[in-house]
């Protein structure tokens, strides 16, 4: 699949958020859906954009060497997030360098997206709070190598602050991954049950209470008035 011109790309992608700016794009190679809003962020040697109608992205993240960014439509990027790729996978497979997010998933502010691999985000998903870190490659110690992966993080599901999710982990679809938890592809959920995970390395805890954040309308969570606080 052909990049966009890198240079122009980087120039358009630090413009602020406007219907001019989302043409621009488009004449370069990518696909902006309608009323989306995309703020200066950092963009270099990236691969083309699908972003679909009203998708965010806030201004001040940085994109590096991704070969596709696949946002369906209403996703929410927030701010001082990095998405990062090692390119060199990328001659080996077309699923290499990728963030795909479903509808309505959505990402918080200064997390750290390694995708040399694959991160896919399921529908309404959300990596929130602060400070996790998505590592889609490591390195065979064994074979003396570096391998890649894909980490999935299922529909509903919601990751809290300072995670650390490592290569090829799958988070069952509705649960909740505890702040400061670790996710490898070996956390043992007995039979892949949805519930609360925690630890390092995570483990299934326990189940959760019917929740309303599961069926949410929309990636917002509203703030609402705390008695006694």
């Amino acid at each position: 699949m052909k990049r966009p011109n890198k240079w122009l790309s980087l120039i358009v992608w630090l413009l602020p958020a406007s219907t001019t700016k989302n043409a621009a794009l488009r004449a370069l190679g990518n696909s902006i859906g309608r009323d989306v809003s995309l703020g200066p962020n950092l963009v270099l040697g990236c691969g083309p954009f699908r972003i679909g109608d009203r998708g965010v992205i806030a201004p001040f993240n940085v994109f590096r060497q991704m070969a596709r960014v696949e946002l369906e439509k209403d996703n929410f990027i927030g701010r001082l997030n990095q998405f990062t790729s090692a390119p060199s996978y990328q001659k080996f497979s077309d699923r290499a360098g990728v963030l795909s997010m479903a509808e309505q998933a959505a990402v918080t502010n200064r997390h750290y997206f390694d995708c040399s691999g694959r991160i896919e985000m399921g529908p309404y998903s959300a990596v929130g709070g602060t400070r996790s870190l998505l590592q889609s490659h490591e390195i065979d110690i064994v074979e003396d190598r570096t391998t890649i992966g894909t980490i999935t993080i299922g529909e509903r599901s919601l990751t809290a602050t300072a995670c650390l999710i490592l290569k090829n982990a799958a988070i069952p679809a509705y649960s909740l991954v505890a702040a400061g938890s670790v996710v490898t592809a070996s956390t043992d959920s007995a039979v892949g049950d949805a519930g609360l995970y925690a630890g390092a390395p995570a483990r299934w805890r326990r189940d959760l209470p019917e929740c309303k954040w599961w069926y949410r309308s929309s990636y917002m969570t509203p703030v609402r008035e705390v008695e006694g606080f």
